[in-house]
């Protein structure tokens, strides 16, 4: 029920994981979960922000920290209020939840972790992309229960199936 997709920075993980919650709610089902999308800032130079993939809503996840900064800083609170929307959207009932990275945060044992193993408890598949600096960390935490999945839109649909007909006939 879990799923790790391996992916480099460049690689178009967000855009691949839109269209797998699309089709998935073209079928009538629900997902739970966030892709990230960057914006040109003109004191900072890009903002990172999530898509909710439930309600759509979107909201800046890194913090502005001005003309001179290098690179983006996390916004814990704005992870922090993240996690309380996917806990509620998979409390909610959801029949996927996309983790569009499992980052520093998650690798330190916070952000999104508690998220992708109460969706488990209930079942509900969970597609995480995992960035190679992060792989050893993921690893740690699904401590080999988890599937490895190329970026590769049909290998993921199929893995998504398999898990469905596993849950149906359980």
């Amino acid at each position: 029920m879990l799923a790790g997709i391996s992916f480099h920075p460049k690689d178009k993980i967000d855009d691949l994981f839109s269209a797998i919650a699309e089709k998935f709610t073209s079928n009538g089902k629900t997902v739970a979960g966030y892709v990230q999308k960057r914006r040109k800032d003109r004191e900072c130079g890009t903002l990172v922000y999530v898509r909710n993939l439930r309600s759509g809503d979107e909201m800046p996840i890194t913090k502005n920290r001005g003309a001179m900064a290098k690179g983006c800083k996390l916004d814990g609170d704005a992870l922090s209020s993240l996690s309380e929307q996917l806990a509620q959207d998979i409390e909610a009932g959801s029949d996927l939840l996309i983790v569009a990275r499992f980052g520093r945060s998650e690798a330190e044992g916070r952000g999104l972790r508690d998220v992708i193993s109460r969706a488990m408890e209930l079942e509900i598949p969970v597609l995480v992309g995992v960035r190679d600096e992060y792989s050893d960390a993921w690893n740690a935490f699904h401590g080999g229960i988890a599937d490895t999945l190329p970026l590769d839109q049909e290998q993921i649909s199929t893995w998504l199936k398999e898990q469905r007909a596993v849950a149906e006939n359980a």
